[in-house]
């Protein structure tokens, strides 16, 4: 089967750019065709149209394949270009030898031209008028199933699509280029609904024939209707082209339902079907909503933590209750902060997946920049996944920061702050000092921990890259880490390359954590800055005085 190749067709879904591999084929039902590396193009286009039995997959108008690109730590991103002709093609088929013993098939990703026709069907057939007949088809979803819908990921942009898979190569505009909107720009960015021919009437109510820009703004129009009237509603069908719900009390002293249905020709969803207000009675709702889920809090709250990302819990329970006018769970404000939060920020495997890409993009701007990734293999409980690494370190340096250390004091000063969030670690800094008393950051790493490892990676790579010139100071606390690291440099962090010393701040700190003796603190610090062996022996005589004690705990510390 050498003179074979398997590919993997996609077709009628969508395209996925910010995933943790890079760009990601999606739809229903994948196609597996076994083609010949002889193929022409034309033929490629004839042998897909065939497989796939659809009248909508009539006519070819575009291909994209996807492939490999290696990045920092053995990391793999995939990237896509199009096959337009003879000539792609056979770079396809170039990449895919090359990279055979990562892939296993080609993925292709297809779309298909439209007719006039196609464009102008409109989807009669889920708006019947009949409710028997209708709702014979459907059964219950459940009380909440249409709570915190869309956390799946969603198809991107046009614009999107465009700029991830730009390329030299000419080719002809996709389908859903040729039926573009040009009018949407001037829209509302976040529109939440609309009722562009019929107007929401004076107390609030739907009506038949109001139209709503999109499927999530249907049900977040249905949810604020029900929590502002202290009722509630179960879905009977949520489908990509109609969504329809019920009180939960129908037929047992309400009739209020509700049928939304998608009109492809007029790119809009439109009530086909309205009951009219709620009869039923509302002392069944407890001080909490069953549709006031955590997405729409979090939504509610954006501005909110965008302005404090510390916002307390408490202060979110208290805006819902001022909000809603509801008390809604600790559990439950504290799920909608963290989701407002990633909403705002972005998520916590997102920003991790997303470093080599970062990385790559700095070095490929700076390629003087330093990153240094290291790895681990990844484990599902006891076994080994293949052919995937996870994050262990990672050290990095901006050119200008190693340019402006070669202009500073010859003195670098370490340490580590703990990362607190899902993931934990340490990120350690290194810094120094200018002419003009000034700090200058000239490098960073982020290590699981401040252990003799992590600091021995880092200092390693600091006296490599960054602070090449011999006779320089290095200041750290005591943390035995440090001194194991710079036990293990063989010489590159002790006399006469460089002379390690401790911050006198931090010796103070442990002073007073030791002895709780404030009017001692001054003589402390003093004594480290002394610049003389007399001054030193004073100011050491000055605080014996004040007890053995005091002086004894500085002996146990190594001076030069």
């Amino acid at each position: 089967m050498s003179d074979r190749v398997l590919l993997k067709v996609y077709y009628f879904g969508q395209i996925l750019l910010q995933t943790s591999e890079g760009v990601t084929f999606v739809c229903e039902n994948p196609l597996d065709v076994v083609i010949p590396f002889t193929i022409s193009f034309e033929e490629l286009k004839d042998v897909i149209c065939e497989k796939i039995h659809s009248e909508r997959a009539r006519r070819v108008a575009c291909i994209l394949y996807r492939y490999p690109i290696q990045v920092f730590g053995g990391f793999v991103q995939f990237q896509t270009k199009y096959v337009t002709d003879e000539a792609s093609m056979q770079e396809m088929f170039s990449m895919y030898i090359e990279n055979r013993s990562q892939l296993a098939f080609i993925e292709l990703y297809v779309e298909f031209e439209q007719s006039e026709a196609d464009r102008n069907i409109l989807r009669e057939d889920y708006n019947s008028d009949s409710e028997e007949e209708f709702e014979s088809n459907y059964e219950v979803v459940g009380p909440d199933g249409d709570e915190d819908q869309g956390d799946g990921p969603m198809a991107p942009d046009v614009s999107d699509v465009a700029n991830a898979l730009a390329n030299e190569v000419p080719f002809e505009e996709p389908s859903f280029m040729r039926v573009l909107d040009l009018e949407a720009m001037h829209v509302p960015e976040f529109p939440d609904y609309t009722s562009a021919e019929i107007p929401f009437v004076a107390d609030g109510e739907f009506a038949v024939g109001m139209e709503f820009s999109s499927r999530e703004a249907v049900i977040k129009a249905i949810k604020e209707y029900t929590i502002r009237r202290s009722v509630d509603y179960r879905v009977y069908e949520s489908e990509p082209l109609t969504f329809y719900a019920k009180c939960t009390q129908y037929g047992s002293g309400c009739d209020w339902l509700i049928r939304v249905s998608m009109i492809s020709r007029k790119y809009c969803w439109v009530i086909r079907r309205y009951n009219g207000s709620h009869t039923c009675t509302r002392a069944t709702i407890s001080q909490d909503h069953s549709k006031l889920g955590s997405n729409s809090i979090a939504e509610a709250i954006k501005p909110l933590v965008e302005a404090d990302p510390s916002l307390k819990v408490k202060s979110v329970i208290a805006e819902v209750q001022s909000k809603f006018n509801y008390t809604v769970s600790y559990r439950k404000a504290w799920l909608a902060k963290q989701k407002a939060v990633e909403k705002i920020f972005g998520g916590w495997e997102a920003s991790y997946e997303a470093l080599p890409i970062w990385f790559g993009a700095m070095c490929h701007k700076e390629p003087s920049a330093v990153v240094h990734f290291e790895t681990m293999p990844a484990y599902q409980g006891d076994d080994l996944v293949a052919d995937i690494r996870v994050l262990h370190r990672v050290f990095w340096s901006y050119y200008p920061c190693i340019r402006a250390f070669r202009h500073c004091k010859p003195v670098v000063q370490v340490d580590g702050t703990h990362l607190y969030g899902k993931y934990k670690g340490c990120l350690l800094v290194a810094v120094s000092q200018d002419g003009n008393n000034n700090i200058v950051p000239i490098a960073f790493a982020i290590v699981e921990g401040e252990t003799s490892d992590a600091w021995y990676f880092f200092l390693s790579n600091l006296r490599q890259h960054v602070v090449t010139r011999d006779g320089v100071g290095l200041i750290s606390d005591r943390h035995e880490s440090i001194n194991a690291a710079v036990e293990r440099s063989n010489g590159a962090w002790s006399p006469p390359r460089a002379f390690h010393m401790f911050c006198i701040r931090h010796i103070e700190s442990n002073f007073l954590r030791k002895f709780k003796a404030p009017y001692l603190q001054k003589l402390v610090v003093n004594l480290g800055y002394s610049r003389t062996v007399r001054e030193y022996e004073v100011r050491y005589q000055r605080l014996r005085e004040w007890g053995e004690a005091y002086t004894n705990w500085l002996n146990r510390i190594p001076r030069e």
